[in-house]
């Protein structure tokens, strides 16, 4: 199967050429090495290797169905250098306070309240706490106060994305700010809409599986081996960002799940990869019959690539984020885990997962740009046509209602 996207080789540039003097010509390629290493890393916010534009050929996703596996391109490839610059300074802040001891008391676990307490994730928090919570079903009254606790503890939202907006608007002005949001898809643009979605709101990004209340975690976590400074790579990781962070982490502990405590803007990253993870797969393999994860990363590499890139060009644009570097090898890696590689794939949960990416789709051509990420909207729309996909192509609007 060759996928339906090519990808330009990028000019290496004739240093040597241009210059008579072997030694300054060594200087001025290591310099510019050390340059292009550096904008390539995640430490630096904003720069980034950016892909060529991937402009589809009418009829491309249609041409290339049916056709016999791709022999993938795992890494590498090749494009133009676009370097842009996002103002943050309050990561800088936050940096700083961390370093002169003034960031935030960090929390430890106790008695909370759950909302949603008798689903899958409700249920695995509340069995790995002490058997001091509250649990509150849907629509049910947050306290404001728990007895021998005080107004201080964590209120686990622990219900489906479409429901959060609901719990919000009934949670007291007094524990907004203990909100704890745990769902599994992008939930950013309706946390914006109330402000809960800064540095102190509790946010998880939970990379496991629970088939059943109940049930054992099955860990997403896939150990990729040391990187070039001997640190260990991870895919799949469970992290945590805000003020109720260490007191979540004790209780994935327990039930040996490995998780970490981010900045906002870290764990922001984390959390478009794993959408843009979610999506990208489902629909890839969607339109090939609905094959496994693992048979997406196996046979049909080629085009998860290439959405790939469109897309991150489009978050950057957008959204001033850049998917850490390496992203193509952690989706790889993930597909690869024994504990997703046998799910089927289908396209779900769009407003949350590839209804987000539409959405940024759609703002660009409504004021007159071309779409940033025009394979997966053609692929999208050709699903729709062909009846593989069931659902509603309408990007997420958190302002549409109410």
């Amino acid at each position: 199967h060759s996928p339906p996207l090519g990808r330009p080789a990028r000019p290496l540039g004739g240093f040597a050429a241009r210059n008579s003097h072997g030694m300054l010509t060594i200087t001025t390629i290591v310099a510019v090495s050390a340059i292009l290493v550096l904008l390539s890393t995640p430490a630096c916010e904003g720069f980034g290797l950016s892909r060529a534009a991937l402009p589809l050929r009418h009829g491309v996703v249609s041409a290339s169905l049916g056709s016999a596996p791709a022999v993938g391109r795992r890494m590498g490839g090749a494009g133009g250098m676009r370097m842009q610059v996002w103002s943050n300074e309050q990561a800088v802040q936050e940096y700083k306070d961390y370093l002169s001891g003034d960031a935030p008391a960090a929390t430890v676990d106790g008695p909370a309240c759950i909302v949603g307490g008798n689903g899958r994730i409700g249920s695995f928090i509340r069995d790995k706490g002490m058997g001091e919570d509250i649990v509150v079903g849907r629509g049910g009254e947050i306290p404001i106060e728990m007895p021998n606790v005080g107004v201080e503890f964590p209120v686990y939202v622990c219900v489906p994305e479409d429901e959060v907006e609901s719990v919000i608007r009934s949670c007291p002005k007094e524990k907004v700010d203990d909100l704890v949001f745990v769902q599994g898809g992008n939930i950013e643009m309706l946390l914006k809409k109330y402000g809960l979605c800064g540095n102190d709101n509790t946010q998880a990004v939970l990379n496991f599986n629970i088939m059943s209340v109940g049930a054992r975690p099955q860990n997403m976590l896939v150990d990729m081996g040391p990187d070039s400074f001997g640190e260990t790579k991870y895919a799949g990781e469970t992290v945590v960002c805000g003020k109720w962070a260490d007191a979540l982490l004790p209780r994935l502990e327990r039930a040996g799940i490995v998780g970490k405590k981010l900045f906002h803007r870290d764990w922001r990253r984390h959390m478009m990869e794993r959408m843009v993870f979610q999506s990208v797969v489902n629909l890839v393999g969607t339109l090939h019959d609905g094959v496994t994860i693992g048979e997406v990363g196996k046979f049909y590499p080629g085009e998860v690539e290439d959405m790939i890139y469109q897309i991150n060009g489009a978050l950057r644009g957008s959204l001033a984020l850049t998917l850490l570097y390496g992203v193509e090898e952690r989706f790889f890696a993930l597909a690869e885990n024994t504990n997703i590689e046998w799910m089927p794939t289908k396209v779900e949960n769009f407003k949350w997962r590839n209804g987000v990416i539409y959405a940024i789709s759609k703002q660009a051509m409504d004021i007159g740009f071309d779409d940033p990420c025009s394979m997966h909207s053609e692929y999208l729309e050709y699903g729709k046509d062909k009846g593989w996909i069931t659902c509603d192509l309408e990007p997420y609007n958190p302002y549409g209602t109410s």
